[in-house]
């Protein structure tokens, strides 16, 4: 069992998501967020990567300068550049794992840090493991796809640090971060 007080490194989620809570459709995202894709490379550059295996799927292809851990209930699925895992906590063994031993072979680009990757399972079982969230909300009308787990808004100090206005290829977006209080 987790403890969170006893984790070695933070666990961040990050999240695009519309008003609705929609993350996808369980295959692919719903929109295209170019600035968004940056941001999330640069904001988990050097970083363990904790993902479901629909979401490694979706992706199709490890993201290179990060640990790619895939948490599947499958003992016999693999991927080239996976790192598969069955439990949540051998997910996070795992990603401590990786920061060490890259931090040993000096690594200079290494963060202390875990990203919670998606999909909607893999918020559910870690969300209560955080304690940042750096989310992408969406304006894009749906109410039909996966959902992330449902916040007590109180618990959190929400910052908004971006926003961008809609054009012809790109939806109304702004960028947050939430902080547990």
């Amino acid at each position: 069992m987790i403890i969170k007080e006893n984790l070695k490194n933070p666990i961040f989620c990050i999240v695009a998501m519309n008003e609705n809570r929609i993350i996808g459709d369980g295959k692919n995202l719903l929109w295209y967020l170019p600035g968004d894709l940056k941001r999330v490379k640069k904001l988990t550059m050097g970083s363990p990567l904790i993902m479901g295996r629909k979401t490694w799927d979706s992706i199709g292809r490890p993201l290179p300068g990060r640990a790619n851990i895939v948490l599947t209930n499958s003992v016999s699925w693999s991927a080239d550049g996976a790192i598969v895992v069955n439990t949540f906590e051998d997910a996070i063994n795992k990603a401590d794992e990786w920061i060490n031993l890259n931090i040993l072979n000096n690594q200079n680009l290494i963060q202390k840090k875990i990203f919670l990757f998606g999909g909607a399972e893999i918020y559910k079982v870690g969300l209560e493991y955080c304690d940042n969230i750096e989310m992408t909300k969406v304006k894009f009308d749906t109410d039909i796809g996966i959902k992330f787990p449902e916040l007590n808004e109180s618990e959190w100090k929400k910052t908004k640090l971006e926003h961008h206005l809609a054009t012809i290829n790109v939806p109304e977006h702004s960028y947050w971060h939430y902080r547990r209080k």
